[in-house]
């Protein structure tokens, strides 16, 4: 009789040993205690061994979005490549629809142009960057850029903006981006980063809310760890450019420390230099898009089955939350989308059934008092 209990405790043992076997749970932390034990209990089945899971970046991965950290970090910092021969446009499909009545895109990119290249030209006579931020030069290019992206978003949609932020970068090398991206991450990464800021105009006449800073919850870096200890391979599917989500996803210190191989975003035709248009050789990760790339690079790497989790937060994220039957759960990241959208709607469904059906829905991590709805394809 010993001997068979023994021999049973090392089998267990070993089992559990096994890649795939191993169990994996969630640490309570913020974590709404039904959608963790949801998750728990899908990490824990017997037949997630070779699995996968698909996550959203901007505001369901991360908190807060990637690509308008860099935007913030490239307007404070005056980090462009060549904004002489961009002029601040590149990517906008039609300069001269107006911004407002009167002052179309191209005037305002003529604007930007010449106000950046005086801005340059008092750093290069020996003014102090404070000196720099307390002119009206200053004060005016960054309240006209954000009234841009504002306006982009109502004049042509978030598939246009989602373009012209990382299409700042054009100019730089691969290499150099990067490294642009590293000096962003650095300087708005963090919990106590997170705010919404009033970006006006001297003449009052551009005044928009900006949303700055970006967050890595503890929470979420332990649930792409937990998938992985479990046997489910985590993968990220993002709306932006891919250059950039993966400085963050693939770093261990700062980041998840995924393969690069697991992060898929929007990609630039290739080049020596970055450019603002995408690769029409590639499946990019609009909305719709999102389900191509997942059946086109990943599924092939799991037998060609659905993911088993998915998770999203807008409604951009909305096909690939309903398009797979043999995903098991749907994790939605609570931003605050309006009840009457698509993903509200798949929301309403979680609250209403007590996150104990297919959709599960999760409180931010990180809420901020004044943040800005928007964004998310």
């Amino acid at each position: 009789m010993r001997k068979l209990f023994l021999s049973a405790l090392l089998a267990v043992f070993t089992q559990a040993c096994q890649p795939g076997h191993r169990p994996a749970e969630l640490a309570p932390g913020c974590w709404d205690p039904q959608v963790r034990s949801a998750l728990n209990s899908l990490m824990a089945a017997d037949t997630v061994s070779g699995a996968y899971a698909v996550f959203d970046f901007d505001k369901t991965t991360i908190v807060h979005d990637v690509s308008q950290a860099l935007w913030v970090y490239q307007v404070e910092h005056l980090r462009y490549a060549d904004a002489t021969e961009n002029a601040f446009l590149d990517g906008i499909p039609d300069t001269s629809r107006e911004v407002v009545p009167g002052v179309t895109f191209a005037d305002m990119g003529s604007m930007l142009e010449a106000e950046y290249e005086r801005m340059v030209h008092m750093l290069g006579a020996g003014m102090t960057w404070e000196e720099v931020y307390a002119s009206d030069e200053y004060l005016d290019f960054r309240a006209r850029m954000a009234t841009l992206l504002s306006r982009m978003d109502d004049v042509f949609g978030h598939e246009v903006s989602y373009l012209w932020m990382p299409g700042l970068l054009a100019g730089f090398t691969e290499e150099e981006a990067h490294e642009v991206v590293r000096e962003a991450l650095k300087d708005q990464l963090g919990k106590d980063k997170l705010a919404v800021e009033q970006w006006t105009s001297p003449d009052g006449r551009w005044d928009e809310a900006v949303e700055r800073g970006i967050y890595l919850s503890p929470e979420m870096k332990d649930l792409y760890k937990c998938l992985q200890t479990s046997g489910i391979t985590p993968y990220v599917c993002s709306a932006s450019l891919e250059l950039i989500v993966e400085v963050l996803a693939c770093d261990p210190q700062l980041g998840l420390g995924i393969p690069a191989d697991q992060v898929f975003g929007l990609r630039f035709v290739p080049g020596e230099k970055l450019q603002a248009q995408y690769d029409p050789s590639y499946v990019q990760t609009i909305r719709d898009g999102k389900i191509s790339c997942i059946q086109t690079y990943m599924a092939p790497q799991h037998g060609d089955k659905d993911p088993i989790l998915v998770g999203g937060d807008s409604n951009g994220d909305v096909p690939m939350l309903t398009g797979f039957a043999g995903m098991q759960h749907g994790l939605i990241i609570d931003v605050g989308r309006s009840p009457s959208s698509k993903i509200g709607q798949l929301a309403a469904k979680a609250r209403e059934e007590g996150n104990t059906g297919r959709y599960l829905l999760q409180p931010n991590f990180a809420p901020i008092q004044g943040g800005i709805e928007g964004g998310g394809i």
